[in-house]
């Protein structure tokens, strides 16, 4: 019989998320196929980025369209990707991003997690 206290059905993983705007939809699931992530999720969300000082910060709003909050311009981002994969392949991914970062509001940040893979 099989101990599951001495068993473990996880593995060590990251869990990567993107949010930006639809406009990069295809180019960002075009990436994560040639990368070879085996599942990702793409949902719809209301919410903002900005950049200032070089930095992107996320705000959320009620709509996705874009505004002026405070003096400062935000950009709808109403796109977010998800995908559980290997450490070393969520390093690629945020290597890929970064120079999107430049020129698109691209938001992206990865979590340690326990997952269920094969």
């Amino acid at each position: 019989m099989l101990d599951f206290e001495d068993y473990s059905l996880t593995q060590p993983a990251m869990l990567v998320t993107i949010i930006t705007e639809t406009a990069l939809q295809a180019s960002l699931e075009k990436l994560l196929k040639n990368l070879k992530v085996y599942g990702y999720s793409v949902s719809v969300v209301p919410g903002a980025v900005k950049r200032r000082f070089g930095q992107i910060q996320l705000e959320a709003e009620e709509s996705a369209a874009p505004a002026e909050v405070d003096g400062e311009d935000y950009v709808a981002s109403n796109l977010e990707i998800r995908a559980v994969v290997s450490p070393e392949l969520a390093n690629v991914i945020l290597y890929a991003l970064k120079d999107q970062q430049r020129q698109f509001p691209v938001l992206v940040y990865r979590q340690k997690i326990e997952a269920l893979i094969e």
